[in-house]
């Protein structure tokens, strides 16, 4: 039996294997220089699946850590605020008590640390991080509370000076008020004025927040409040002492009615102080919940990754063995492709 073999059978035959070499050599290059299975689906065969279900795993831990992120830093501005609200109501506490001992008790001076403290509270409770306003409730879109001193006057002070009309006939900073007894004060601080910083009142004429808080998922199994209300007790109290102290007229009342005035604002400041260390306790419980989570997520992000490698890794000796004699053997080829190439019948004949 006689075998016919031409030069150009031979170089098509030694053309597609150096095609075949030089789609492996390409696989073994990327796994050597990435560490990683270059086609997982050839790779892994039927665990591909396993990979995939590792990797949609991953992907939601990343997501919740990014997301704890985020929490984090509003629960860390929400700290700060109520921090400096509550330092804020402490040096106005003492001013307080010092207007009532005699000391530094100029009305008017007094009635502009009030204005001040209330403009703070403001402030304070409209902070908005990335646009997401922070005592807003789940109304995170709109600032909680409108400008009290604004023109035309806002709702609230509307309703401030409604109350102290229907109360005493006049309106704040009237010559006439010289005539409002402490005990006539104190009814209306404790009656209509009080009511306009109760849940319902604050709800009607103060806040745009809502009583519900946001909360978030910030572990596989676990969710959590996330924020605080504009609506919480404690901030009603302050705009309370602050609005009473700084909108009531003060200057135009008798001693008798002022000095009424300073010992409500004490000690509804007073209890607003404490509401507030229970609120920055409560916040901190928060920031502590996330930060526990961010642990538990690293460390199974961590097994997670690990499991991963363990399908997805090569072994780097062998992938650079198995490069090296590809190399070599595509080096080969393409000599044995330029002698066969230079093969010709004439000289041989």
């Amino acid at each position: 039996m006689v075998s016919i073999t031409s030069t150009q059978s031979l170089t098509n035959a030694l053309r597609r294997s150096v095609l075949d070499v030089q789609t492996q050599l390409s696989k073994a290059q990327s796994e050597v220089s990435t560490g990683r299975i270059a086609d997982l689906g050839l790779g892994l065969g039927a665990a591909i699946q396993q990979d995939y279900s590792y990797g949609f795993h991953a992907d939601d831990l990343a997501a919740l850590a990014a997301s704890n992120n985020i929490v984090t830093a509003r629960l860390s501005a929400t700290d700060t605020a109520l921090g400096s609200l509550a330092s804020t109501a402490q040096e106005f506490l003492q001013t307080l008590i010092s207007a009532q001992s005699g000391a530094g008790s100029d009305p008017g001076a007094i009635r502009g640390y009030a204005e001040t403290g209330l403009k703070s509270l403001i402030s304070a409770l409209d902070t908005s991080v990335d646009g997401v306003h922070l005592f807003g409730g789940v109304n995170t879109g709109v600032a909680p509370l409108a400008d009290y001193f604004s023109n035309p006057p806002s709702a609230a002070k509307q309703a401030v000076d409604q109350a102290f009309f229907s109360t005493f006939g006049t309106a704040q900073g009237d010559s006439g008020n010289t005539s409002i007894t402490d005990q006539q004060m104190q009814t209306f601080l404790s009656g209509s004025f009080a009511d306009l910083f109760s849940a319902t009142g604050w709800g009607s004429d103060w806040s745009s927040a809502t009583d519900e808080t946001t909360t978030n998922r910030i572990s596989l199994s676990q969710t959590s409040d996330t924020s605080v209300s504009a609506n919480e007790a404690a901030l009603r109290q302050l705009a309370q002492a602050y609005t009473m102290v700084a909108d009531l007229g003060a200057e135009s009342l008798s001693d008798s009615a002022y000095q009424q005035i300073l010992k409500t604002a004490s000690a509804t400041m007073s209890d607003a102080i404490s509401g507030l260390t229970t609120l920055r306790a409560k916040v901190g419980v928060m920031q502590n919940g996330v930060s526990d989570a961010n642990e538990a997520l690293s460390a199974q992000r961590d097994m997670i990754a690990t499991q991963i490698g363990s399908l997805e890794n090569v072994d780097p000796f062998e992938a650079s063995t198995r490069l090296n004699n590809l190399t070599t053997q595509l080096e080969t080829s393409y000599t044995l492709t330029g002698k066969i190439q230079q093969l010709t019948l004439s000289k041989y004949i």
